[in-house]
């Protein structure tokens, strides 16, 4: 299923063995294996650079001497073998062609290849699990996608997957949206329930913040900050005047604190309160993921986790371990111990055992690692890092998997360090749990807050996509009003998903309409525009290649579209490897820069002996480009 990256391999192991027959370590891997340029056909090894110290000779005679005892035929898809300077370059044969555009055709090109790194077989990725008390905006949009699109990338791989979100239910943060629909129980929920819930949440938060900030209203900053809160609590009165009657000035935070001991406690009476307030946002939330292609498995609930006694689990595990501490009723992990006596939870921190000695000395560990990660409050009531930390335990133990991945913010990557320590401390390889980081996204000229229901929510961002693309489909008049529909909803879905997962997780995005909307490269429009071309070609053509001569596809430009067809598996493997969906995005679109290259200089429908083959490159330029398409959520356009 992957040619290119067999040939390298093969390539690399017989440098290898012949390095062993002249008494040297084989060093050489299948990523150092290159095109060499200003070629249409020949991959190289640096060997005469990498080895002519230790053989005491030139580079070129170092790897000319190598290149004498390799034998074309123990590697796949060799035709010639040739020393040039510091290289051992190999000339590819035809068949590595016509094997890459057969498997790009049918849509099998890297298909079930897995990294061999990663030796795994169940996996879990766990996603979005944003909060439901107010609708998803960009930042949980693009946790949703990077997870979804690893996810499909992992069993595209091969890999048996199950996606889940943890609803954490049992926080302040609901409790706050609970009280709120307490005060206004008598009010009907209409709208997209997540907006309509979010505007409870941002009440009974500003009932708290304003009454805290009445009596400091000679600070001019707590002047500043209550007149923000009377801004918000006057946008949502023009929508919900009733509402705003209702719930402001009558939430408190002892309220709500007695609230949420009860619902931990499983109290029958405000458990359909807590439940109604997270099962409606949760259906917007799907309602929303759904429009973009993104399902769950399993809905794991964090209060079901303390319910069914997933929290006493872990503190037992945790209590024979001797690193549990008590204050109270506060309970807490002992880091600090655990970081003079275990190495590997010094691993987890990124510290050897003297760094942990000289920070001791200085008196400053503390500000590298908190001494004490509290699993619950001086009140008893489970904090999210303790039901994080029995969600660890339920996946290994109640799901049976062999890594999650958990994507994240960044933000939380310390706490992420010291639920890894805890599953470490419980007897687990940390390893099982695995914080796949993201970054957030900037909105140009958006000061956002959920707590004010001040953000551009996700839906807003898919519906202004369609509205920005539906203009322009109805401009052109080519369309009818149902292809208009069906084509601007998908281009929408491609031009955000694109724009949350093509850059690096680990980078902030700067959300440009200029750029997500951009046709011309670089965005999902113009991943499918590309696709919408080729299918165009193809359809044109109206018959099926059956024959052709992959020899003629001789020119740089076309021999380097192959290539970069071919390395498909190669790219998945990194995404894999690496915890970045966003190469698949970058490769896909370097590809169709290249297949616009190729479209722009050489005709196909017509081109005489040609046609078969180039007709053969289309076809395996679409199959290839669809899988990439798939696997990042982008959908498949027909026409555009």
């Amino acid at each position: 299923m992957d040619p290119v990256g067999s040939l390298k391999k093969s390539f690399a192991t017989a440098v290898n063995e012949a390095l062993r027959g002249v008494g040297l370590e084989p060093i050489f891997k299948p990523f150092h294996v290159s095109r060499v340029p200003k070629t249409t056909d020949m991959l190289g090894l640096p060997v005469g650079f990498k080895l002519a110290k230790k053989l005491g000779l030139r580079p070129d005679e170092a790897s000319r001497k190598v290149a004498e005892s390799l034998k074309v035929e123990d590697i796949l898809y060799a035709e010639e073998i040739k020393p040039v300077g510091g290289y051992i370059n190999l000339k590819v044969s035809e068949s590595l062609f016509k094997d890459v555009l057969s498997l790009a055709s049918s849509g099998n090109l890297g298909r079930g290849v897995k990294p061999d790194s990663l030796k795994l077989n169940f996996v879990m990725v766990e996603h979005t699990s944003v909060n439901p008390v107010h609708p998803l905006h960009v930042g949980g949009g693009r946790n949703a996608v990077i997870g979804d699109s690893y996810s499909r990338i992992l069993r595209f791989s091969g890999y048996n997957v199950t996606v889940h979100y943890l609803v954490n239910d049992c926080n302040l943060q609901v409790a706050l949206a609970a009280a709120g629909r307490i005060k206004a129980r008598n009010l009907k929920p209409k709208g997209k329930l997540d907006h309509w819930f979010g505007l409870i949440y941002a009440l009974a938060n500003a009932s708290v913040e304003m009454k805290e900030l009445e009596s400091k209203l000679d600070d001019k900053e707590a002047r500043r900050e209550y007149e923000d809160w009377l801004e918000a609590v006057n946008r949502i009165r023009e929508k919900e005047p009733e509402m705003v009657d209702l719930i402001l000035g009558k939430v408190s935070l002892e309220e709500t604190a007695e609230l949420l001991k009860r619902y931990q406690r499983g109290d029958e009476e405000v458990k359909p309160i807590f439940r109604e307030v997270a099962e409606s946002v949760m259906e917007g939330f799907l309602q929303t993921l759904g429009r973009m292609g993104i399902r769950y498995d399993s809905l794991d609930w964090e209060s079901e986790l303390i319910w069914r006694g997933w929290t006493e689990k872990a503190l037992k595990k945790l209590e024979e371990s001797g690193y549990l501490g008590r204050e109270g009723k506060a309970i807490y992990v002992d880091l600090r111990k655990a970081l003079l006596e275990r190495d590997d939870v010094r691993k987890i921190f990124g510290l050897s055992e003297e760094q942990v000695k000289e920070l001791v000395e200085e008196g400053s560990l503390d500000q590298v690692v908190p001494q004490k990660f509290y699993l619950t409050r001086s009140d008893g009531t489970w904090l999210y890092t303790g039901t994080d930390v029995a969600y660890s335990l339920y996946k290994i133990e109640g799901v049976g998997v062999e890594r999650c991945y958990n994507v994240i913010a960044t933000e939380q990557t310390l706490e992420q360090k010291q639920v890894r320590a805890s599953v470490a401390l419980m007897g687990y390889s940390a390893d099982k749990i695995v914080h796949l980081a993201y970054e957030m996204v900037n909105l140009v000229g958006m000061r956002m807050s959920g707590r004010k229901a001040r953000y551009v929510t996700l839906d807003d961002l898919l519906d202004e996509a369609k509205a920005k693309v539906k203009e322009i489909l109805s401009n052109r008049g080519e369309f009818s009003e149902e292809e208009v529909e069906e084509i601007s909803e998908k281009v929408a879905v491609g031009a955000v998903r694109y724009a949350l997962v093509s850059v690096s997780p680990i980078k902030v995005i700067q959300f440009s309409w200029d750029r997500v909307l951009d046709f011309e490269s670089n965005s999902g429009p113009f991943i499918q525009y590309s696709y919408t071309r080729a299918l165009g070609i193809l359809r044109k053509a109206s018959k099926e290649v059956v024959k052709y001569d992959v020899s003629l596809l001789s020119s740089e430009l076309e021999r380097e579209l192959m290539f970069k067809i071919g390395e498909f598996p190669e790219v998945v493997r990194g995404a894999i490897e690496f915890m970045r969906p966003d190469l698949v995005s970058q490769y896909a679109n370097e590809l169709c820069m290249l297949f616009n290259r190729f479209y722009e200089r050489y005709k196909v429908v017509g081109s005489g002996e040609y046609e078969p083959a180039r007709l053969a490159l289309v076809k395996a330029f679409k199959g290839v480009l669809g899988v990439s398409m798939d696997l990042l959520g982008i959908p498949r356009v027909e026409k555009m």
